[in-house]
């Protein structure tokens, strides 16, 4: 920077110019460069620090107990969910039973009252019949 402002402050030589200016212009790339290879350096220091840290046994223990998690959780939703399945059928099986139990029901209240028309004595037959 102190090229370029004395560039401009030094007293107006053609020569002089040119040579100023292409020192700055020199200087402007050269400290970008440093300042990129610096930060490569350090991208290249942090990469191998996060490999290093990956490669720990407690990251590995970790990442296992994950993979272990993980296999436990989908076993729980299949069961689950052949829970629920198994759930649904009975619920239907049942379903299907108590409309029997109606239907039967409501036919022998029918044939005891056919019986007891039949018979004239309404009560020779005990209730729960």
């Amino acid at each position: 920077m102190s090229s370029i402002t004395s560039a401009l402050t030094a007293p107006a030589s053609p020569a002089g110019e040119a040579a100023a200016l292409r020192e700055g212009l020199l200087q402007r790339p050269s400290a970008r460069r440093e300042a990129i290879e610096q930060l490569r350096e350090r991208v290249d220091a942090l990469r191998r620090e996060l490999d290093a840290a990956n490669t720990r046994p407690s990251v590995m223990a970790a990442e296992v107990g994950a993979r272990y998690a993980e296999g436990r959780e989908r076993e729980a939703a299949a069961e689950l969910h052949v829970a629920a399945r198994t759930g649904k059928m009975q619920a239907e099986k049942l379903r299907e039973l108590e409309d029997e139990l109606r239907y039967r029901d409501g036919r022998i209240k029918v044939l005891r009252k056919r019986i007891a028309s039949n018979a004239g004595a309404p009560s020779s037959f005990p209730k729960n019949f």
